[in-house]
């Protein structure tokens, strides 16, 4: 069934870079998991990606970008104090940002990750690296950020190390640095040592050294998660690199040996898909009923609803509670949509008329004005085209690369 993404534009008063990073962040939440969030089941869905990726996102590409960047806060740190009077870590940190990928794109004209691969100097763009990894760096513990965002750490760190920055100098603007010289300047709390020579043949992918790094950072920072049992487990892994898909990986770990929360997770996750699929499909069917007076999607639907509890890991076991013990889900109403739907699936969905102003009250609650069912704004539904989400992938397909570049380093 061919799938139909509709385009969507934003605009905001652009304060800082701070701000802007923010609403980025927001935007992420729509790409590669649907695009677009009807029902407002996104948040939900990442309690349980971060619960088995933590330090993921849909938007990253390459694991080497969690080098990049402590590389460059480290070749800044090694500037000498009049350098660093004529430019903030920043400027410095995006600056250097563009000129790798400048670097990179005609190396990989196929893509092959790169951030901006289509961009020639002096194009920039809006989305760098560091936004994109920021919180992977310190999830890993790459980069003591304490949690604060790039701009408030770097602008932070900088102020609170002026005065040591400048007394550090004792032999002149171009005094060498040593090993000792790195530690003592080490400003940005840098957790991975220095590479002299990074930028001597740059690449997208981890040399052995950085892939055991990185290996062993999550490991240690995100122990007891699939993430880090993908990375050390080989049988589990090839299960999970040969899947098509979330759905299909969760229902082959049924035959496979995996510790019991790490296996619980899988199947929330599983049957939480499973589930909200069923709520995406009847708004699909109630807006091509609005606007056409058809019937499409009603076989589906039929189907889904009469199948839901024998397509469960978990069947009537399921418990979406377990869920939100989890994580923080951020609007109550959502949480209880959920859970009403949940038992409706129990009952076989005998009310439709209670069914039908559930979504539709929920639509409205998440998009205000700009709901479809509610006021009635169909003017961008087409026949018989999905709009929404559909199943979750929980950063299948960015984990799938990212473990995989650890695990076959260059």
């Amino acid at each position: 069934m061919e799938q139909n993404f509709l385009q969507a534009s934003f605009g905001w008063i652009d304060f800082s870079k701070e701000q802007k990073n923010k609403v980025g962040a927001v935007l992420d939440l729509l790409k590669f998991e649907g695009m677009v969030d009807e029902l407002g089941l996104g948040t939900v869905r990442d309690i349980l990606a971060d619960r088995m990726f933590p330090g993921l996102s849909t938007i990253q590409t390459k694991a080497k970008y969690f080098f990049y960047i402590p590389y460059i806060l480290w070749d800044y740190q090694l500037l000498s104090p009049s350098q660093k009077k004529k430019i903030n870590p920043s400027k410095y940190l995006d600056d250097q940002e563009h000129e790798i990928m400048w670097e990179l794109a005609p190396k990989y004209k196929d893509g092959d990750g790169v951030i901006g691969i289509s961009k020639i100097k002096p194009e920039r763009i809006a989305r760098r690296p560091s936004a994109i990894y920021w919180n992977g760096l310190y999830t890993f513990g790459l980069i003591d950020t304490r949690g604060l965002g790039a701009e408030s750490f770097l602008k932070n760190c900088s102020k609170r190390s002026l005065s040591d920055l400048l007394s550090s100098q004792s032999t002149g603007d171009d005094a060498p640095k040593d090993d000792a010289d790195v530690d003592f300047e080490n400003i940005f709390s840098i957790k991975i040592p220095y590479k002299k020579n990074w930028r001597s043949e740059l690449s997208i992918e981890l040399d052995k050294e950085e892939a055991q790094i990185l290996k062993d950072h999550i490991k240690s920072r995100a122990n007891k998660t699939l993430l880090s049992l993908l990375l050390e487990e080989d049988k589990i892994w090839n299960v999970f690199f040969a899947a098509n898909n979330f759905s299909e990986f969760a229902k082959a770990c049924e035959s496979l040996k995996i510790p019991s929360q790490i296996y619980k997770e899988i199947q929330l996750a599983h049957d939480f898909s499973e589930l909200m699929y069923g709520s995406h499909l009847f708004y699909n069917m109630m807006i091509q009923e609005k606007k056409f007076g058809n019937g499409f999607y009603l076989n589906e639907w039929e189907l889904w609803k009469n199948g839901i509890l024998d397509n469960l890991m978990l069947g009537s076991g399921f418990n979406p509670d377990e869920i939100f013990s989890l994580g923080k889900v951020n609007r109550d109403e959502t949480v209880v949509f959920i859970k009403r739907f949940w038992e409706m699936a129990n009952r076989g969905f005998d009310d439709e008329k209670s069914l039908r102003n559930m979504v539709t009250n929920q639509e409205f609650g998440v998009k205000g004005a700009k709901a479809r069912l509610h006021p009635e704004k169909l003017h961008d539904v087409q026949e018989e085209k999905w709009i929404g989400l559909r199943h979750f992938e929980y950063r299948f397909r960015q984990a799938k690369v990212i473990i995989n570049d650890i695990r076959n380093p260059k």
